[in-house]
């Protein structure tokens, strides 16, 4: 049976991306090679794409090398970075790496579906969480209630919902310095963008310039922009309210949530100081 293939979206150094807790090269390297590592040991991990989008240099040839050892196949994808990512934050990037990896990956240009994972992270038995039915299976939490907040921010949030809004608040927050408070984004749900399963296609049309609206400065992540994108799909499945069970380190938070095993771990800091050129 064919199995859908994994993009890893990887950023090996946090450049000038803002709201970033994991800054250190060395440590993100070894941290994506422990996850890395891991999903090449899970039996339902046929084909990764490995796409990364900083500065970094790496011995790619060595990523492959090790998926093959493990008996699977691995493209290395480097995609250009933007610089909108300093301004608008980590879920442009990510949205802007996507986008390109879908564009170069021979891997992905022949798949009807893919699974993305975060680099860094892991999730045991993937191959029974999603069903690999409909248009894509997603993890979505919900919000809170604004109806407490200032009237003002509640009324402007709708503004989010498209490229021309979203940028006109961004340069309310940065260049009039309007208050947070005033502009920001209501509560609301929120897609989890670590680990999902999406057609291609789908992802192309529905989910393809979420990215672009992106404010993490005034709370409209990558996470919002894709439940608002998301909202009147219902050929995607929205599991609400459930958590997968990932473990390995938040780039973000800088928090860690369950354990890689001891082999992981010596092999991922053996292979982290072999692949930086």
């Amino acid at each position: 049976m064919k199995r859908t293939p994994l993009l890893i979206t990887a950023t090996l150094d946090a450049g000038k991306t803002p709201y970033v807790a994991l800054s250190t090269t060395s440590d993100r390297v070894e941290a994506h090679m422990q996850g890395l590592l891991a999903w090449l040991g899970d039996p339902s991990t046929e084909k990764v794409v490995f796409a990364k989008n900083c500065s970094t240099k790496i011995r790619s040839e060595i990523l492959v090398e090790t998926a093959h050892k493990y008996g699977k196949e691995l493209e290395f994808v480097q995609v250009i970075s933007s610089k909108r990512t300093a301004i608008q934050g980590k879920g442009y990037g990510e949205g802007d790496l996507i986008r390109q990896a879908l564009e170069t990956s021979e891997i992905l240009r022949g798949s009807i579906d893919f699974m993305k994972s975060t680099g860094k992270l892991f999730c045991q038995g993937i191959g029974m969480m999603f069903s690999s039915e409909g248009m894509g299976e997603f993890f979505v939490s919900r919000g809170f209630s604004s109806h407490s907040l200032n009237p003002i921010r509640r009324n402007l949030t709708p503004l989010y919902g498209n490229q021309m809004g979203s940028a006109v608040l961004g340069i309310l927050k940065r260049k009039i310095r309007v208050p947070w408070g005033l502009v920001a984004v209501a509560p609301g749900a929120l897609v989890d963008t670590r680990l999902y399963r999406v057609n291609r296609d789908f992802y192309l049309e529905v989910l393809g310039d979420s990215y672009r609206r992106v404010q993490d400065a005034l709370g409209y992540t990558l996470e919002r922009a894709f439940d608002d994108d998301l909202a009147n799909h219902s050929a995607c499945c929205r599991m609400l309210e459930i958590s997968p069970p990932i473990i390995g380190t938040s780039g973000s938070l800088g928090t860690t949530a369950g354990e890689f095993s001891e082999e992981v771990r010596l092999e991922a800091r053996a292979l982290a100081q072999r692949l930086v050129a």
